[in-house]
């Protein structure tokens, strides 16, 4: 009889579970709430509640009070922690104790540069065209350097961050159709004269292969010192000078 009972409230149940009805109507608005400066809610601006007397009533004047400042640091020349400029704590002997104190020992010195070798690089943006010739200013180039130094020409075309192809000028690729020569004034200007490979097209156009042009100075003094040589042919490869154009340059090196 138990499970007869019980079977017959479960279909009671079911029989009586219909549908959701309609949403209902929407509730009325709750009061508006108070500003964190309204001390007395009263809903006023009143003096008081201006807390850091700006003249305004924002949550600024909501902000708690500042905390206690913290236990002061130790200098940081005071090794020992014990608060005193101990003798041996005024590490440059300057008679001070100050941040100059806490400086590390000077490092090693880096390798001496080579003042007989210099470099300019050009942007090709920045040159003016003017029917086969690209125009770049280089002031540098007054005529006392030009007169002092040997001036090696290079341009490049960057291939990707870590690879780029160079070209020594005079110079041309047969794969561009395109030969390239160096004019000088004494005025800084350098013109790139461009022709087709076998020259018997004086205009055939930029390319827009190339992005830099650079300029490589060696004083000619420093030629004839062959102890300096090793330092200027070191140079000349970090300026980003070729190996395989460097043959080229053995004439100002006197090599055997």
């Amino acid at each position: 009889m138990r499970i007869h009972w019980t079977w017959f409230l479960g279909i009671l149940l079911i029989s009586c579970s219909g549908e959701d009805g309609a949403l209902g109507p929407q509730g009325e608005p709750g009061e508006n709430g108070y500003h964190c400066w309204d001390l007395n809610l009263n809903g006023i601006n009143d003096q008081s509640e201006d807390v850091n007397e700006d003249g305004t009533w924002n949550g600024l004047d909501c902000l708690g009070q500042d905390g206690l400042n913290g236990a002061n640091g130790i200098n940081c020349w005071d090794l020992d922690g014990d608060w005193f400029n101990d003798e041996d704590e005024d590490i440059n002997s300057d008679g001070q104790w100050n941040a100059l104190d806490c400086q590390g020992k000077d490092g090693e010195n880096g390798e001496d540069g080579n003042a007989n070798v210099q470099k300019i690089v050009l942007d090709f943006d920045d040159a003016y065209y003017n029917e086969n010739t690209a125009l770049f200013l280089a002031p540098e180039l007054y005529l006392e350097v030009m007169q002092t130094h040997v001036l090696i020409f290079t341009l490049e075309n960057v291939q990707n961050v870590n690879y780029s192809t160079f070209l020594a000028v005079p110079g041309g690729l047969s794969e561009i159709d395109r030969k390239y020569d160096v004019l000088l004034f004494s005025d800084g200007g350098v013109h790139i004269i461009v022709s087709n490979f076998d020259g018997t097209n004086s205009n055939p156009g930029w390319t827009g292969t190339w992005e830099f042009l650079h300029v490589t100075l060696i004083k000619i003094s420093a030629l004839n010192d062959k102890n300096g040589l090793p330092a200027i042919k070191a140079s000349l490869k970090k300026s980003g000078i070729d190996v395989h154009d460097f043959d080229a340059l053995a004439p100002y090196f006197d090599d055997e």
